[in-house]
């Protein structure tokens, strides 16, 4: 019985530091170097990236809370910066294996633990289509689409204060005219809701607006 106590002592030991908080200790600066080396490493075999990358952190002299960090955010993308923000805390990480826009925010701590705001399981494009801003420049521009907007800048990510101690967080979304590198022709901002304890309520796209055309 004594034996069977300890094991389970230990094993619920080890499945609380496995769910340990994100916190400022998992964030990480590469090397100078690294990530060159790292896709020449990893590249050649795409179906190993999530498990190469880590590999190649912590052969990197990664703490092992960034190690864990990237592991469980699915082994793509590492902590650049994290701030406290009370039950659920804001992350800004980095994914070197997308095409365009590398930086990425996450809400991190709730429920789910990591919640990356561009993330179409949570962010799905088709809800500002309800928004009647949204609606009447589609009019004119039908090939508008929303693309992430600044997930770079602290200040891009505004957080608010909810009654009942709930916590809101706001990001901008560019709507463009069809493609990444097309033109900025509106703003969005999506606000992402989280109750009391920490558990994810859904999103709010609480504005659109149009960006003023340029004057001749």
């Amino acid at each position: 019985m004594r034996f069977l106590s300890l094991f389970l002592i230990v094993a619920s030991a080890s499945a609380g530091d496995s769910a340990a908080p994100v916190g400022a200790a998992a964030v990480w600066n590469p090397p100078s170097g690294f990530l060159a080396a790292m896709h020449a490493a990893c590249d050649a075999r795409p179906e190993r990236l999530s498990e190469c990358f880590p590999e190649r952190m912590r052969a990197a002299g990664a703490s092992p809370e960034a190690v864990a960090f990237t592991e469980r955010a699915g082994g793509l993308q590492y902590l650049r910066a994290f701030r406290e923000a009370g039950r659920v805390d804001v992350a800004w990480a980095v994914n070197p294996f997308r095409a365009n826009t590398n930086d990425l925010v996450d809400l991190v701590n709730g429920d789910p633990p990591i919640l990356d705001v561009d993330d179409p399981k949570y962010f799905e494009p088709a809800m500002l289509e309800r928004h009647p801003g949204y609606a009447a420049m589609r009019r004119a521009h039908p090939k508008l689409a929303p693309f992430p907007g600044d997930r770079y800048h602290r200040h891009a990510v505004q957080r608010m204060a909810q009654v009942g101690g709930g916590q809101r967080f706001v990001v901008g979304e560019d709507l463009r005219d069809g493609c990444h590198a097309c033109a900025i022709l509106g703003e969005a901002r999506v606000a992402f809701d989280f109750d009391a304890a920490g558990k994810f309520r859904g999103i709010q796209v609480l504005m659109v607006r149009a960006m003023p055309a340029p004057q001749p």
